[in-house]
């Protein structure tokens, strides 16, 4: 005789939705390894809808009871209660995570560096006025992570960062840690990475000084002094990097790079146009990249 319980499947996912129209406090959840990020490919619409265990202090019918407290990007996990058909979600808790902030909706291909950062009262002066701030100072006050590889991530996510999807993000910075040798720096971007000469490139993008490259070293030195901030810091890169990515849409194929649907297709655009390499170490950068998404997503 079968029974509930022979064929128990687990799950972990990112809440989506919790305005249930049969108000039973009902969520959908965007389950890690069965429900792509990529809402093109499966709508919201299309996710089921998952019931939540309460404590038995609750009423559990009629109305009665408090409303599930759970909120839209919490991380929660539960069972299937249909075992391996795995249409009837239960949610049982949730994870507590870092919240990023970011919206289950289609990102705005045309999205913009907006002309000041979210930290302007702390960094901005009037051009060559005030000092540069130090390099652990503002990676520590205004990135979020515990390195600098979590705080790429973090920051990308962000509106100022450009809003793109973490598969998206994964693509970029498996990128940036080939250019900057991360694997020789105990795993993480080095923003202090330079190439041997006569090439001359700098930071966790490799920006190059030659005019053949229209000097974005310079460019990224010259950017980094308006703000009053050291080149040096990954805030500073990181800001580049969306201002280089607004200013060149066109070039750097922004507009396809946010609808990648895949972490390989992601990172094939960002090192086509973007890095456009002598060595392509292509499979390296995807393997970077979903390494970076396995640590940071699932």
């Amino acid at each position: 005789m079968k029974y509930y319980g022979d064929n128990t499947r687990w799950f972990m996912g990112t809440v989506v939705n919790i305005n249930d129209p049969l108000e039973l406090g009902r969520l959908k959840v965007r389950i890690f390894g069965m429900h792509t990020h990529n809402t093109a490919d499966i709508e919201e619409g299309d996710l089921p809808w998952a019931q939540v265990v309460i404590p038995v202090t609750e009423g559990g019918s009629s109305g009665i009871g408090t409303n599930i407290g759970i909120k839209v990007q919490a991380q929660v996990y539960g069972v299937f209660m249909d075992g391996m058909d795995s249409q009837l979600p239960l949610v049982l808790g949730s994870v507590p995570k870092y919240e990023r902030g970011i919206s289950t909706q289609n990102l705005d291909t045309e999205a913009t560096v907006p002309d000041q950062t979210q930290h302007d009262e702390r960094v901005h002066y009037p051009p060559g006025i005030g000092p540069i701030v130090d390099n652990t100072d503002v990676d520590n006050r205004y990135l979020v992570g515990a390195d600098n590889i979590e705080k790429a991530f973090n920051f990308f996510l962000t509106k100022e960062g450009g809003g793109f999807e973490p598969h998206v993000a994964c693509g970029i910075i498996g990128n940036f840690f080939i250019e900057s040798g991360a694997a020789m720096n105990n795993g993480d971007l080095n923003t202090i990475a330079q190439s041997a000469p006569p090439e001359r490139s700098f930071g966790i993008a490799q920006w190059n000084s030659s005019s053949e490259a229209k000097y974005r070293y310079q460019n990224l030195v010259q950017f980094s002094g308006q703000r009053n901030l050291s080149w040096t810091s990954l805030y500073a890169q990181l800001l580049f990097t969306i201002k280089e990515l607004n200013d060149h849409k066109t070039y750097y194929k922004y507009a396809e790079l946010k609808k990648a649907k895949t972490i390989e297709e992601a990172t094939f655009i960002f090192e086509s146009r973007f890095e456009n390499p002598h060595i392509k170490k292509q499979k390296e950068r995807v393997e970077a990249a979903e390494e970076i998404f396995r640590r940071l997503c699932t």
